[in-house]
């Protein structure tokens, strides 16, 4: 499988000259800004999801609905089953910042490996630059 399957990969090369190395580097440069970008947009995500829980939490504390805790009529409500009640209510809400928040946690490694190829990168770049000053070959 070609790494031109998925998004943001980077296309293969042959870092025989200079220019190749150096294009390449621009390329992981480039990606880094929108891996940077992307992981921008995810933590607002995961924030903007966060809140939508946590407001659907209050919501249902403070619904009509809510089982309040205590012996009403023989019946005993306890603080676990109206939390459970709860989180019954806010469970679609729960399960958007959970995917939020996987979506950032990915983004994140994301950006890391691409600043560590980027780093090698950057030795392979000069490494061949090297190469080439010694050898006189490219553009002496």
């Amino acid at each position: 499988m070609s790494a031109s399957y998925y998004p943001g990969a980077l296309p293969q090369y042959d870092p025989a000259t200079p220019p190749a190395a150096e294009a390449k580097l621009e390329a992981y440069s480039e990606a880094l800004d929108g891996a940077v970008e992307a992981l921008r947009q995810a933590r607002d995500n995961e924030v903007d999801a966060e809140e939508e829980r946590d407001a659907a939490r209050r919501r249902a504390q403070l619904s009509p609905d809510c089982p309040p805790v205590g012996v009403f009529n023989g019946v005993r409500t306890t603080v676990a089953y109206q939390q459970a009640w709860i989180e019954d209510q806010i469970k679609d809400e729960e399960h958007k910042y959970k995917m939020a928040k996987l979506a950032r946690q990915a983004a994140s490694e994301h950006l890391k490996k691409l600043s560590k190829q980027g780093g090698f990168q950057q030795t392979v770049t000069s490494s061949v630059r090297e190469a080439y000053r010694n050898t006189g070959r490219y553009g002496a």
